[in-house]
Parts: structure tokens; sequence; C-alpha cells
């Protein structure tokens, strides 16, 4: 247990750690059992934007890393985290205990019925690391927790960006990561559900070798034309 204050105490699990996340002194519980973040899932926090007045929505949060760094680098006004898997919520939750973060709630709900907590058309911004592989490309772990968070299993791409239409703002921006393998999909599936690709950012790890991660902007309703970039991520 941690005693954070007079009152607040955290408490740690079988299996829990704490990790510093090399920004302003926050912290985050992840579980060397469950799904821990990957270095895309910084990725993608450096790659949001917000403005002070924004309410961003962490989709898939599990953990909590792309939306307590997101929300502590852009000092957005409200973060709201979703998540369906109730232990990896339960340590969203006691992260934002453990950072004294404000403004912020956690729901324990499939994504796509994000919209009944969150509302509709109320999201400035979206964010997500989503489930990048589908169940024939790669042998599954056999941990079913993980493999929820890495396979689209109980959650597909299309079903993602119809719940983000649903939630998003007009003229609000999506920041999500993917594989880039998946580019023509993702793209088409952002434009059928109104989210305009805005810019698209290619990572490579070796410029001798194909990108393996992307990251990509999109727009509700925004005008067509797309802004292409390279990251090296050495």
């Amino acid at each position: 247990m941690i005693n954070i204050n007079n009152d607040k105490i955290v408490k740690l699990f079988d299996g829990e750690r704490i990790d510093d996340l090399q920004y302003n002194g926050l912290r985050i519980i992840q579980n060397e059992n469950l799904y821990c973040f990957s270095s895309d899932s910084v990725l993608l926090c450096n790659f949001v934007k917000a403005k002070s007045t924004d309410t961003i929505v962490d989709l898939c949060s599990g953990s909590g890393v792309v939306g307590i760094l997101s929300q502590a680098k852009t000092n957005a006004k409200k973060l709201i985290m979703i998540e369906k898997q109730q232990c990896l919520a339960d340590m969203c939750k006691r992260s934002i205990l453990l950072n004294k973060i404000q403004n912020a709630e956690v729901f324990c709900v499939d994504v796509k019925n994000a919209a009944e907590v969150v509302g509709y058309n109320k999201a400035d911004v979206v964010c997500c690391n989503p489930p990048y592989y589908l169940t024939n490309e790669k042998k599954l772990s056999g941990n079913r927790s993980i493999d929820i968070a890495k396979f689209e299993i109980e959650l597909d791409f299309e079903t993602l960006c119809k719940s983000v239409n649903q939630i998003i703002k007009y003229g609000g921006s999506f920041y999500l990561v993917n594989d880039s393998e998946r580019i023509a999909e993702i793209l088409s599936t952002l434009k059928k559900y109104k989210l305009e690709p805005k810019k698209i950012e290619f990572v490579f790890t070796d410029a001798s070798k194909a990108s393996n991660v992307v990251l990509i902007k999109a727009v509700k309703y925004g005008k067509p034309g797309a802004k292409v970039h390279i990251k090296m991520n050495n």
C-alpha cells in the first residue's frame, strides 16, 4: 500500500508494480500478468494535441498511460477513459488516485457503448491504441487479457470508428496508432465514418526496413487532404 496523503491509500495487488512515466513525476500501476503498455503508447501520447479547454476521451485505455500522459502534456480540461476489462480499469482508477489527477473519470464499459457514458458529439479529442492484429495473423499468447488488448477478438476497427463518430464533436480530432500494414483498410474505414485523415506519420525503427507502426490524426467532417510524415524511432 502507498499512502499518498493523510486519508488516501493506493493498494497494490499480486503481480503489480509502479512504473515511472518520466514526465512531471507521473507514475502508473501495471501488472506483469496483464497487458502492459509499449513504446507505441508513448508515441501516441506525443502525437496527441489538445487545448486547455478540451475534453479528451481515451478509448481502450488499458492501465491509463495514453490518457494520463496526453492530458498532462496538453493540459486538457477533462479526461475520460474507457476500458472494458475490469482488471485494467481498476488499475487505471488507482493510477489516477496515485497521481492526484483532477477532472478524470474511468468507465468500465465496451467501446461500442462509449456514447452511453460520454454522450453523443461531446468529445473534443479522442485517442486510441486499439487491438492491432486479426486472430489469423499471429499466434495468440493464451493470456486472455493480453490477447483481447492485442487482437481483434472483442473489438474490430470498424466498430471502433463507429463509436468515435458517435462521441466526437463536429471538427473534433481522432488520434490513433496501428499496424502500418493495415493502412489501406484504416484509411477507408475512417472515411466511411466521416473521420477524414489529416496527418499520417509512418514510424521506422530501421531506415532499410518497412514501417511497422503508423500514427494518424483524423478530423470529423474534415476537408480532404492529408500530410504524410516519417518518424525514426531508434
